[in-house]
């Protein structure tokens, strides 16, 4: 084969390979999820399986696994069952204030139409009838509003009954994977590396080692960013005199973990709700303690990040872009670990061959102008 030929085939075929498994992976993903979640929990299990088994020799490693993973699923069924006991708590608790948040609105809105000519004064007439208008129908309109919301919620308790088949089957899907992952997975890993080629062999290995060190300081990184918010909201709300503060902050410090909803998703609503009613200082801190959290997780971030992962924090803010730019916000949650796992294979050499064939090629460029 010509040597250029061969140099442009050393650039192009990992590009397009790493290309291609950029935009399969996230897709094969989802569509194995049932048994990434079957792994995961082996990969929970599996120190507790190996220390039932030296605890006891006479128990085989199947009925080890089987009686590790039902614990397991004990165990994650009870905290799943308290968080929804504690969610379903909060919403009864706010389902017997509406009527009392509704009467507060009314109350407001009578006394934004009593106040309306102060602050619209020098305002054309035209926009003080709008606001007149708004004010008169506020009832039908509240009527409606209500209607075109119990249709969305209906709509959705339908959808949910009937994807009650698929999630029994994903469940049913993830409990044995996990349970023959359990069983099996070393043997599957073995499997697994006879059928890969000596080079990937190498790097797999070398991968397995650096795996659990991305995950664990990805998690803790994580962990403590969700701590320092979850201290703050705890104090501001403590300072506030605001019912079941810790438990509100314990769950906006987990939404905040998602970066789909974050802090802003529940004090943002709050804030203004407080501003309606002019409570103008409650409003006032609640901003003061969102921007505060902002400022934790903007400004830590990185730091926490680079340190928990030993990466510099202008490598965790360029590995943050680009899982934003290519996934959008939910692409920043596995943008980091994913950057690490492409610097860990340009540490073992992965990259080299075609790195030494692209300086070639350039060279040869040089050499034509």
């Amino acid at each position: 084969m010509n040597h250029r030929l061969q140099l442009i085939l050393n650039v192009l075929v990992p590009i397009l390979f790493l290309l291609g498994a950029f935009l399969l992976l996230p897709k094969l993903l989802v569509f194995f999820f049932p048994f990434l979640l079957g792994a995961l929990l082996s990969l929970l299990a599996s120190p507790l399986i190996r220390l039932l088994n030296r605890r006891s020799p006479l128990m085989k490693r199947q009925h080890a696994s089987a009686v590790i993973m039902i614990l397991l699923l004990a165990l994650i069924g009870f905290l799943l069952y308290w968080l929804l006991a504690a969610g379903l708590h909060f919403v009864k608790l706010l389902l017997r204030r509406l009527p009392d948040m509704a009467q507060w609105l009314l109350t407001s809105l009578r006394a934004l139409a009593g106040e309306r000519r102060k602050l619209l004064f020098g305002m054309p007439e035209q926009l003080n009838r709008i606001i007149d208008n708004l004010i008169a129908n506020s009832d039908a309109y509240g009527e409606e509003l209500i209607g075109r919301l119990s249709s969305p919620a209906f709509s959705a308790s339908l959808d949910l009954v009937k994807s009650l088949p698929t999630l029994l089957v994903y469940l049913v899907v993830t409990i044995l994977s996990g349970f023959c992952f359990c069983r099996d997975g070393e043997r599957y890993l073995k499997r697994l590396k006879e059928l890969l080629p000596e080079r990937f062999r190498r790097y797999f290995s070398l991968l397995r080692q650096d795996a659990w060190k991305i995950l664990h300081g990805w998690l803790l990184a994580n962990l403590e960013i969700m701590a320092l918010v979850f201290l703050l909201l705890s104090a501001g709300f403590f300072l506030l005199r605001i019912p079941y503060g810790i438990l509100i902050a314990l769950f906006i410090a987990f939404l905040d973990f998602l970066p789909l909803f974050g802090v802003g998703f529940i004090l943002w609503p709050w804030i203004a709700l407080e501003l309606l009613s002019q409570r103008f200082m409650e409003a006032f801190w609640l901003l003061l303690l969102y921007l505060m959290t902002q400022l934790v997780r903007q400004f830590l971030q990185p730091k926490i990040m680079g340190d928990a992962m030993g990466l510099p924090p202008l490598l965790t803010l360029l590995f943050l872009y680009l899982g934003f730019k290519f996934y959008g916000i939910g692409g920043m949650i596995f943008a980091i670990p994913l950057g690490m796992l492409f610097l860990s294979l340009y540490r073992f050499g992965a990259f080299d061959k075609m790195l030494d064939s692209a300086r070639e090629l350039f060279r040869e460029l040089l050499s034509f102008l």
